[in-house]
């Protein structure tokens, strides 16, 4: 009876969504979002802002070869973490953190750094979705079906993916993982730091397909109920994962759908709850 009580009573607290602490996915732009002891270091950025937005622009264009836009700014105990997207022929979202001197308001701009292989593994997404252009369109063109035949789930605002996305090529319903050990794509990676107009037939040349497997290359498809009021449904999710599975002109890797409520967590927009319906994460849907 204790323990019925008890799930009785994180179910309750689960609907109740306070909403300092979650907000709609129809409206979750990011603000909100923040790190731990990152006050002070925030507005200092943003009272330094256009040194800090030409730190990350000119650091990012020299170790990666990529221009790219600034969306927004976040403190963190050491400085800032920045959110970008790149301007160019490839397409992704990242973050580079630019360090403060807090006691002397300082930006320390030659001191800029990113987490180990996150933008590397950025790029490299985003490599796949330039070379398979047709089988991300699939993809898409998928996803539109999808919600053509499920109107009641939906996915993320497009600004809260340029403000605290941060992860590779991604869409509002998905976003692409590309793993660090993958040897097909290094040579196009490195080919793209020299000279990051390569053309789509100089990259096909490099690539050399019999090197990758479907781990290599992970798909996130991540699904909201449109519905404030509504719980994951079942039908739907179970239908979600037939429909992908059935589609063999979709990209090679893995895939992991995921369906949640209406509600992400502000702090970090976090959507995956208790109630969240999802794959187990060592298996997925394989396409090869």
């Amino acid at each position: 009876m204790g323990t019925n009580q008890e799930k009785q009573s994180v179910s309750k607290d689960e609907d109740a969504r306070p909403e300092d602490q979650y907000e709609s996915v129809l409206t979750y732009t990011g603000e909100g979002y923040n790190l731990p002891g990152g006050e002070k270091n925030e507005e200092i950025a943003n009272e330094q802002k256009s040194e800090v937005v030409q730190a990350v622009k000119d650091f990012v264009k020299k170790e990666y070869s990529t221009d790219v836009e600034v969306h927004n700014m976040v403190g963190n105990q050491d400085g800032v973490t920045v959110f970008f997207e790149s301007v160019g022929s490839l397409h992704f979202y990242s973050s580079a953190i630019v360090p403060i001197d807090t006691k002397n308001n300082k930006i320390l701009k030659k001191n800029v750094w990113t987490l180990e292989g996150e933008v590397e593994r950025s790029i490299k997404s985003a490599l796949y979705a330039y070379m398979w252009e047709d089988d991300f369109k699939a993809l898409d063109d998928q996803i539109t079906e999808i919600l053509d035949d499920h109107p009641s789930i939906t996915g993320r605002t497009l600004a809260s993916l340029q403000n605290v996305g941060g992860s590779g090529y991604m869409s509002p319903y998905y976003f692409v993982q590309a793993s660090s050990t993958d040897e097909a794509i290094q040579p196009l990676y490195e080919q793209y730091l020299q000279d990051p107009d390569t053309s789509k037939e100089t990259y096909s040349k490099l690539f050399d397909d019999s090197q990758f497997e479907p781990d290599y290359l992970l798909f996130n498809l991540n699904f909201f109920m449109k519905d404030p009021q509504d719980q994951p449904d079942k039908q739907i999710f179970n239908a979600l994962i037939e429909t992908v599975e059935a589609n063999n002109e979709l990209p090679k890797g893995r895939y992991l759908i995921d369906l949640n409520d209406n509600y992400v967590l502000i702090r970090n927009s976090e959507s995956y709850k208790q109630n969240t319906l999802g794959q187990d994460p060592t298996k997925g849907i394989i396409k090869e």
